[in-house]
């Protein structure tokens, strides 16, 4: 009976042991996998999935998908927009006070007309 417990033990132990590596081998091809894929087709993916229209977004939406744009930021684009009639080129966001080339740079990919 002691030893049928201690196969079973060790048996038990082998098959986790097993399926531990197991599952460490298919994260570790699913980490190679990726790291395979080409830089900036992972950074067009994002900024495709990122894209804002200024002439339509909430101030919610600016806030959000923007980077270094805060609620104060969005509002200031949106009251912007208004007195404009809407945007009619990128770079008209470098009028709203505190928003300057280095955060309309880090957007420019994610910002559409």
């Amino acid at each position: 009976m002691h030893y049928q417990k201690r196969v079973l033990s060790i048996v038990f132990t082998a098959l986790i042991a097993s399926s531990s590596l197991h599952m460490m081998s298919a994260s570790a091809s699913t980490v190679a996998y990726t790291s395979m894929l080409p830089h900036t087709q992972v950074l067009n993916n994002e900024a495709q999935q990122e894209t804002v229209n200024i002439n339509r977004a909430s101030v919610e939406e600016l806030a959000a998908k923007l980077r270094g744009v805060g609620l104060a930021r969005a509002r200031a684009i949106i009251e912007l927009r208004e007195t404009l009639g809407g945007f009619t080129d990128i770079d008209q966001l470098l009028q709203v006070r505190g928003l300057g080339i280095k955060v309309l740079n880090e957007n420019r990919e994610r910002i559409i007309l």
